[in-house]
């Protein structure tokens, strides 16, 4: 594979993809609402323009809901949640290559960050009636970071 030819895409896909991701983080002619409706989308195209529009973000030192409030200040993850869920797992993956050492994998970084996602439902939601208690939160994160717990004091932080 050549470097021209970059994530199983011809070099001017990869440049395309370049080109759209750039005016996606602009908002060249895009709202907001319009960037994750791009990102989410399942063909390989999509996927380049979402790795492309993630190296914009560079998250090197920052916490994971920090990186996840600067990220979702681009844009508003809207579509259905499959589509949602591509753009989740886009994020972790770029999260997990700007901080190698803070989790075990881009799984166990793609797992933190939807039950984020979910905490966040839980305890601001509208429509919710008993709020997750920390305790809960700790207890449904138990193992999935590779099989090794998260530090307790970094899901307490999470939830507070």
């Amino acid at each position: 594979e050549t470097p021209e030819n970059l994530s199983n895409g011809t070099s001017s896909n990869v440049e395309a993809a370049k080109r759209l991701a750039k005016r996606l983080y602009q908002l060249d002619r895009f709202k907001r609402s319009d960037v994750a409706k791009h990102l989410g989308k399942n063909n390989e195209f999509s996927k380049l323009v979402a790795e492309e529009y993630l190296k914009f973000f560079d998250f090197t030192g920052m916490t994971l809901d920090q990186s996840l409030r600067y990220f979702f200040k681009a844009f508003s993850l809207v579509g259905e949640t499959q589509e949602r869920e591509r753009v989740l797992i886009h994020f972790s993956n770029r999260y997990f290559y700007c901080n190698p050492d803070t989790i075990a994998s881009q799984d166990g970084v793609h797992c933190l960050t939807c039950a984020i996602m979910l905490l966040n439902t839980d305890l601001h939601g509208h429509n919710i009636g008993k709020k997750m208690t920390c305790q809960e939160f700790i207890a449904n994160l138990q193992g999935v970071n590779e099989g090794v717990d998260f530090s307790k004091d970094l899901l307490k932080v999470l939830w507070d």
